[in-house]
C-alpha cells in the first residue's frame, strides 16, 4: 500500500508537470526555521528546505526535508528525553487563492523519517511494603513513514523573492506539529 501510494503520487506529479511544461517559472526554493512539538513537554526546533514546482494553474508538486530536534523533561526531571529526526517529504499542493501578492496552499503528501529517540517510562518494584519507582532510559532508532498535511501562506515581495509561513503535521517518530516562517526564491 505504501509503495503504491508513493508511486501514484510521483506519477500524478510527473503527468501534470508534463502538461504544464512551458510554464514561466521553474519552481521555488524555500528555506525556513520553526517550532516543532512532539507531545506535551517535548518541543524544539526544525530546519526545513523545499523545492516546489508548478504542475498546473492550481497545483504544485514539491519535495523537501526537515531536520527536527525536540527535547525536554516530560515525565521526570532526571532524564532528558528527545526526538531527533530527518524527514524527506513528497507533497502535492492545491492553490485555492493565487493573486499578484498572495498565495494560499493546502497540501498532502508522504514523509519518510529517519529518527533517534530517548524515552523514560516508570518501572515500579515492590520489596515487602516498600515500593520503589525507577525511570530506566530507553534509546531507539529506526525508520518510519506516513502521511503529511500542510497549510501555507506566501507573500510575494517581488517577482523572485517571497516570505511565508508554513504549518504541517508530519510523521517523525510520532505525529509532530511544525510551524514556522520561510524565505522563498523563485527560479
Amino acid at each position: 500500500m505504501k509503495k503504491s501510494l508513493v508511486i501514484l503520487l510521483i506519477a500524478i506529479c510527473c503527468h501534470v508537470h508534463a502538461q504544464n511544461y512551458f510554464s514561466e517559472s521553474f519552481g521555488t526554493l524555500k528555506a525556513g526555521v520553526g517550532y516543532a512539538k512532539d507531545f506535551p513537554g517535548l518541543s524544539g526546533y526544525a530546519i526545513t528546505g523545499e523545492y516546489t514546482y508548478p504542475l498546473s494553474e492550481n497545483l504544485e508538486g514539491g519535495f523537501g526535508f526537515k531536520r527536527l530536534n525536540m527535547s525536554g523533561y516530560p515525565r521526570t526531571s532526571t532524564v532528558n528525553e528527545y526526538t531527533r529526526a530527518t524527514t524527506i517529504d513528497f507533497n502535492i499542493y492545491f492553490l485555492p487563492i493565487v493573486n499578484e501578492t498572495n498565495i494560499f496552499r493546502i497540501g498532502a503528501g508522504y514523509s519518510f523519517s529517519f529518527f533517534r529517540t530517548r524515552r523514560s517510562y516508570p518501572l515500579a518494584q515492590t520489596q515487602g511494603e516498600q515500593k520503589m519507582i525507577s525511570w530506566p532510559v530507553q534509546d531507539a532508532s529506526g525508520r518510519l513513514s506516513g502521511l503529511i498535511v500542510t497549510g501555507e501562506y506566501e507573500y510575494l515581495l517581488s517577482s523572485n523573492l517571497s516570505l511565508g509561513i508554513k504549518a504541517s503535521l508530519c510523521k517523525a517518530y510520532d505525529r509532530v506539529f511544525y510551524i514556522g516562517p520561510y524565505v522563498g526564491i523563485r527560479l
